[in-house]
């Protein structure tokens, strides 16, 4: 499975808060870096768990991916995300041995 099918399938769990299938696709060393009203950064695959869980606790909401684009060698994927509100993120993923090893996600509102 290619970088992009993978990210397809992580966002599939999320929309279907599967967790136990999203924490599959997040490598032991992973680094979410969230640019918001306040920048943080998430290690480690509890830590990212824990996060993620807390944003969706009592939501809904789901999202869909506007755009996509991967770097010509496959390993990094830019995508423009938007949800059932309208507001939208841009991430940037960058993955090692098939799992998503870093992730930038930027809150545009």
């Amino acid at each position: 499975m290619g970088t992009a099918e993978t990210l397809a399938s992580f966002f599939q769990a999320e929309n279907g808060r599967d967790w136990e299938s999203y924490r599959t696709f997040l490598h032991a060393d992973v680094v979410w870096h969230l640019h918001a009203e306040h920048e943080q950064v998430i290690q480690g695959v509890e830590e990212y768990l824990r996060v993620i869980r807390d944003a969706y606790h009592d939501s809904n909401t789901r999202f869909r991916v506007e755009e996509m684009h991967k770097s010509a060698r496959g390993e990094r994927v830019a995508v423009l995300l938007i949800d059932d509100d309208g507001r939208r993120s841009f991430e940037v993923f960058d993955f090692e041995d098939g799992r998503i090893r870093c992730e930038h996600e930027f809150l545009l509102g």
